[in-house]
């Protein structure tokens, strides 16, 4: 990965981060001033791209043997997934206490299994939504950890430990989850091809502007295959299909086509964008800030919704205050800032908690083997 490639990606997801608060900051529940920002969807079809992208580079270079890489992944969930949760729980206890109607569109029933659910990865799979209290943003969560789980599947084995680990990661995620797994590894295919092809300076403008211009027109103007969205929801109005005698919820499948479109646009973005960038741009203060903010993507992105409910709660901020939905708005930003100095920032700690299990793990098995010899 070029400084390039890094910082535009840098760039990409804290605004996509950002993007996922303010469609919730204006959602019509606790705004009534401020139009919706309806792009938090395709922030995260974004979100899913750049992870197999940022997958393929550090499983080439830096993450390559299976140890490493699971570590690596489990610190960098692990350091935001837990104390997301718990901060829900607590944010979430006491901003019912405040204001009990604000909540009534969330679902606390068996807290603690909602949790542990989430904790584990397991909220999104096959017929299951099961979403952590207040906490909606969690259920991509569960895309990203069994994309890891697929791709290490693959990356890391050979012969039939290769197919028998993939069906069983495939078997745990479930149909939906599957079915989405073209968008993450339209990334790693980007990655993959950045590392073979590197296009002339002309070339790398044309690409990317053309690509950039598709996908802003598409999220202004609309999807052009969102008729096959109306079409599947119109034909399965329950978001149901029964196949082979079981009943599957459909979920956002019938979205998938015209999210395809807007990765590959995305993907051939991020592709292209080794050739346009200046060299000397990632070297200035402005891209330090953009480093600096993309270390807090993962906190904005997991904190946000709790602690914007928590606020709206417990300083009773009306739907029609303009000045306090956005001063919430700051708060919850800086809040997430904050916060990502706790955890977030702090992964490596992880990082070497899981690599030391993993080591352990290991030696033990050895000192068992001698023992049976």
């Amino acid at each position: 990965m070029t400084p390039k490639s890094s910082l535009f990606l840098d760039a990409v997801r804290f605004a996509a981060a950002l993007l996922v608060m303010l469609s919730h900051l204006t959602s019509y529940s606790i705004n009534a001033v401020f139009p919706w920002v309806r792009w938090s969807h395709e922030a995260v079809v974004v979100f899913f791209v750049i992870s197999g992208y940022v997958i393929g580079y550090v499983a080439h270079t830096r993450e390559t043997t299976l140890a490493d890489f699971a570590a690596a992944r489990l610190g960098r969930l692990y350091s935001v997934v837990l104390p997301a949760l718990a901060l829900t729980f607590v944010l979430d206890a006491a901003g019912i206490a405040a204001a009990p109607g604000l909540y009534v569109v969330t679902d606390h029933q068996l807290p603690v299994l909602r949790l542990l659910a989430n904790s584990l990865f397991l909220q999104q799979s096959w017929n299951a939504t099961v979403v952590p209290l207040s906490n909606g943003p969690f259920w991509s969560l569960a895309y990203e950890f069994w994309y890891y789980a697929m791709f290490a599947a693959w990356y890391f084995t050979s012969g039939k430990a290769r197919i028998a680990w993939l069906g069983l990661a495939m078997l745990c995620a479930g149909p939906r989850i599957v079915a989405y797994f073209p968008l993450w590894l339209m990334g790693l295919a980007a990655y993959h091809a950045s590392t073979r092809w590197q296009l002339r300076s002309a070339i790398g403008w044309l690409v990317f502007a053309a690509s950039a211009f598709a996908f802003f027109l598409l999220l202004w103007l609309g999807n052009p295959l969102d008729w096959v969205r109306q079409a599947a929801e119109a034909g399965f109005p329950d978001r149901h299909v029964v196949i082979a005698g079981m009943r599957l919820f459909l979920g956002d499948i019938p979205r998938l086509p015209s999210d395809l479109l807007v990765a590959a646009l995305f993907a051939a973005m991020v592709f292209s964008v080794q050739g346009p960038l200046p060299a000397a741009t990632w070297q200035t203060r402005a891209a330090a800030l953009v480093r600096y903010l993309a270390g807090s993507t993962f906190s904005l992105y997991l904190f946000h919704v709790p602690i914007l409910y928590f606020l709206i709660a417990v300083f009773d901020v009306q739907k029609t205050s303009a000045g306090g939905i956005a001063l919430t708005g700051l708060l919850t930003v800086a809040a997430c800032m904050a916060f990502s100095h706790l955890f977030e920032r702090r992964v490596a700690g992880y990082r070497r908690f899981f690599k030391s299990c993993f080591a352990l793990s290991a030696t033990r098995r050895r000192r068992q083997k001698v023992l049976h010899q």
